[in-house]
Parts: C-alpha cells; sequence; structure tokens
C-alpha cells in the first residue's frame, strides 16, 4: 500500500513546491515594479540636484521635529503620569502601613471633590489595605461626621478650631497661592494636622492629604486615563445621615435647592432673573427650603431667594461648624432636589433623592458627569438630570 501511495505523494508534494514558487516569484515581480516606480519619480526630480538635496534635508527636519513632538506628547500624557501615579500609590501604601492611627484629610476643599472621589477613594483605601475605621482619624468642616462614620471612628472638625472668618481668609489665601485642588499640604494645613495630632494624642499618625487623591485621578479628568482606572480605586456606596428631632419641622414633601456662583452658574443679572423665575414656578407646585447659608467660607455665593412666596430657609438653624451637616439632613428628607451643577447635587443621587443639576455653562463639567453617571447606574441611585439653565429658562415661561 506504501509503495502504490509514494507516486501520488511525491506529485502532491511537487505541486506544493510549484505553488509556492509561483506565489515567491509574483511576490518578487511586485517588489521589483515598485522600486521601479519609485526610481521613476526620483528621476524625474533630479532636474536640479541642489534642490533634490534640500528638499531631502527639509524633509528630514520636519521628520525629526514631529518624532520630537510625539516623544514630548509620550512622555507628557503616557510616561509621566505613569512615574507619578507609581509614586502615589507607594505613599498610599505607606500611610496604611503598619497600626497606628492615620488622619485622613484635611478636607478644606470643594464639597463636590469630597463627596463625589475623596469619600469613595478612603472606601477603597480601607478595603484595599485592610484599614480598620478604629485607625482614622477623618479631618474636614462643616459637621460632616456623618459622611465618614463608616471609614472613620474619630473626627475633627476644622471650623472647631477656627472661627469662619479665619477659615475663609486662610482657605482663600491657599487659592491665591495656585493651589485649588490641594494638591499640596499647604501652610495651614499643616497647622490642622499638628493640632489634630495634639488634640487626639496620635504624635506618630500617618496623614493621607486629599493630594494623593487629586494626583491620581487627574489623569482622569484630564482625558489620559479611563474610568475603569477610576473605579479600580474608588468604592461607592449609600450613607444616609441621621434623622434628628429638630427637623421634624419640615413639611412632608418638598423640594430641597442650593443654586450658587461658580464657573457652572456665572453670576449674571440674567443668571438671577432666570434662577429666581425657575425657583418660583417650583414653589407654586410644592415647598421649596433653600439651602442657602449666608457664610461665605470659599469662593462660591449662594443665589437667595428671599420674598419668593412659599420658600422657606434654614438660616437660623445652622452654625458654621453645622452647615453642611444641616444641608445634607435636610436634603436627604427631600421628595426632589434643585441646584448648581456640582457640589451637593453630586451627593442628592447617592442619598436616593431625585436631582435636576442646572448649568450655564458645561465646560469643565464633562468629566465628572460622565463619572457622576456611571457611578448612579452602578450603585442604582435616584434620577440624575443635567438642563442647561437656558432651556429650563424657557420650559418655565412656556
Amino acid at each position: 500500500m506504501k509503495l502504490r501511495n509514494l507516486p501520488r505523494a511525491a506529485w502532491n508534494m511537487a505541486g506544493v513546491a510549484g505553488r509556492r514558487a509561483a506565489h515567491w516569484l509574483s511576490a518578487q515581480e511586485r517588489a521589483i515594479r515598485k522600486i521601479g516606480r519609485r526610481a521613476n519619480r526620483s528621476i524625474g526630480g533630479i532636474a536640479d540636484p541642489g534642490a533634490s538635496l534640500e528638499g531631502l534635508g527639509a524633509a528630514t527636519r520636519r521628520a525629526g521635529i514631529r518624532f520630537a513632538r510625539r516623544a514630548e506628547r509620550f512622555e507628557e500624557h503616557v510616561l509621566a503620569p505613569l512615574r507619578e501615579e507609581r509614586m502615589v500609590l507607594s505613599r498610599i501604601r505607606d500611610a496604611a502601613s503598619g497600626s497606628g492611627p492615620i488622619i485622613v484629610g484635611p478636607w478644606v476643599s470643594e464639597v463636590g471633590y469630597e463627596v463625589l472621589y475623596w469619600l469613595p477613594f478612603l472606601r477603597w483605601f480601607q478595603d484595599r489595605y485592610g484599614v480598620s475605621p478604629d485607625r482614622v482619624v477623618a479631618v474636614s468642616r462643616g459637621g460632616v461626621a456623618s459622611w465618614y462614620s463608616r471609614i472613620a471612628s474619630r473626627y475633627v472638625d476644622v471650623l472647631d478650631v477656627y472661627t469662619p472668618d479665619e477659615f475663609a481668609r486662610r482657605a482663600d489665601a491657599r487659592r491665591s497661592a495656585g493651589d485649588q485642588k490641594q494638591l499640596e499640604p499647604s501652610e495651614w494645613e499643616r497647622e490642622i494636622v499638628d493640632d489634630v495630632r495634639r488634640r487626639t494624642g496620635a504624635d506618630a499618625a500617618h496623614v493621607l492629604h486629599p493630594g494623593l487623591m487629586y494626583r491620581l485621578f487627574r489623569n482622569v479628568w484630564h482625558g489620559d486615563r479611563g474610568l475603569d482606572f477610576l473605579f479600580t480605586h474608588t468604592a461607592y456606596g449609600r450613607n444616609l445621615p441621621p434623622r434628628l428631632p429638630e427637623d421634624e419641622w419640615l413639611p412632608e414633601t418638598f423640594a430641597a435647592v442650593k443654586f450658587y456662583t461658580g464657573p457652572a452658574l456665572p453670576d449674571t443679572p440674567q443668571t438671577r432673573s432666570q434662577l429666581r423665575s425657575a425657583v418660583a414656578s417650583l414653589a407654586e407646585r410644592m415647598p421649596v427650603v433653600s439651602l442657602d447659608t449666608g457664610l461665605g467660607l470659599d469662593e462660591h455665593r449662594d443665589y437667595l431667594f428671599d420674598g419668593v412666596p412659599g420658600v422657606l430657609d434654614l438660616r437660623d438653624r445652622m452654625t458654621p461648624a453645622t452647615n453642611l451637616a444641616v444641608q445634607s439632613r435636610v436634603m436627604a428628607r427631600a421628595s426632589l432636589y434643585a441646584g448648581t451643577c456640582g457640589s451637593l447635587a453630586w451627593l442628592a443621587p447617592m442619598m436616593g433623592v431625585p436631582t435636576v443639576a442646572v448649568y450655564a455653562d458645561d465646560r469643565y463639567l464633562a468629566s465628572h458627569l460622565y463619572a457622576a453617571r456611571y457611578v448612579y447606574r452602578r450603585m442604582k441611585a435616584a434620577r440624575f438630570s443635567v438642563v442647561d439653565l437656558r432651556a429650563l429658562a424657557r420650559v418655565t415661561a412656556a
């Protein structure tokens, strides 16, 4: 059987070899024709050899410039962020090391970043490194101990240490020095940490400063990192404030509103008029509780709705050291929250409160809106709607 099949096998092998040879010859022919075409183009350009060499040199220089620019962009958007991430994650690990106390904070900047990023980052930190709340001392302002209740066993409020005027002055000095986002500990923040060490007896405590979180996530906000990086370094969850007897005066059904000035809602006569009309229209449908404080602790200022029928305020029910605690408790009991896109508008859906976030300029909101919407879907939060103030004004006027 084997001898009878030998000629057929030899014939098949010869056929395969022949086809491979034909393919190879065809490829070589195509390569030769391509070289010929390039040669013809080159010959056509040799009418002026000097100009040809000059053109070649210019093309080489342009290629070198393009390569240098690409290398610079690669360094800026890939290599430098990766080096910084490694450094930041190493410092985070160092903060978790040992078994001693850890001071997280002090948080003295924007509420929006605190609730949308800092608190979830701290939950991830605890879970990733097995840090017990008994080790953690949280430092913030405005009476937000309930926000940190599952993170820290101890809470220190900066407004128990500094007067509101001193707080506002020191916060303004920090921003004026160019540190809007607490990227590095300021002299003031180091003073706060020293005071916390004395108050708690945690002289040897490690410090997890907000700057580490800001530096870890800023590449996400700038578009150099995907959202998956954010979500692998955060843990989102609901954290409702306590219901207290002093809040029983609130209507059974009401809307909480908090509109403040900033890039999303610039302070203009038109903005004030449109917001006032929108709140007046809402107050015709249900009672409205305005969360304005009148304190001026940061660069934002609350829009006021004094004199609008059906609008209640909280100014007599809070102190500087309790202002955020009162606002979050009232917001958690509301049937609807409406406010500037930012700050407490990020928190309300996580408390189960349907939210309408309003803006007039969304240039700084895109990355945060993308992250927030994804988070709310994952955690099955309350409805979150974003509305352009101009569209809202048209609907209100209709």
